[in-house]
């Protein structure tokens, strides 16, 4: 297992004092990497930079978007050979236990957020369980190219006019796992 960098998903809550105090929060990822059905040795690796929704208004009538990226590199080891890498790529529900909407807390204040498929902002980024969805990739590995890298974009989403009852950093830690 491998610790990502802070996945941020900042934003206040209703604050009952000047409308410029701001929450931030970050989502932290956790990496996971569950090897299965292994060809060839290839060896696989996941990164983030994380997530950052920024300053969040809590008078702003539209949701607070942002986006990061899970970047999963695969080597051969050690070349020569091939080796065809599938994966897929499931995201925990974090510290809220549901995927219906993930919270991010500042002691126990929360504050929601969700992370998604796509900037359409409609399909969970989960597990697979419940109406949530994985995340699938694949590369070919060959002697000449014994390394690849793919990018998959993390979209969030902090819901607008949320009641955010302390100024604060909010934060979440989110179990990333690549299954290949």
């Amino acid at each position: 297992m491998r610790r990502l960098e802070p996945v941020s998903a900042a934003g206040p809550r209703r604050a009952k004092r000047h409308p410029r105090n701001a929450v931030r929060a970050a989502v932290t990822l956790w990496l996971c990497l569950i090897a299965t059905n292994a060809v060839a040795t290839p060896s696989c690796s996941v990164s983030t930079p994380g997530l950052n929704f920024g300053s969040y208004d809590v008078y702003t009538v539209g949701a607070t978007n942002s986006s990061g990226t899970l970047t999963v590199t695969c080597d051969l080891n050690p070349p020569p050979g091939n080796a065809d890498i599938s994966y897929t790529i499931s995201l925990s529900t974090g510290s809220s236990n549901s995927f219906v909407q993930r919270q991010m807390k500042s002691g126990a204040n929360t504050f929601g957020y969700n992370l998604y498929t796509t900037n359409a902002y409609s399909v969970v980024w989960g597990d697979g369980t419940g109406s949530t969805v994985t995340v699938a990739g694949s590369m070919r590995l060959t002697t000449p190219n014994p390394s690849k890298t793919n990018t998959h974009t993390v979209h969030g989403q902090v819901p607008a006019l949320q009641d955010v009852a302390v100024a604060s950093d909010y934060r979440d830690n989110v179990t990333v796992t690549v299954t290949y």
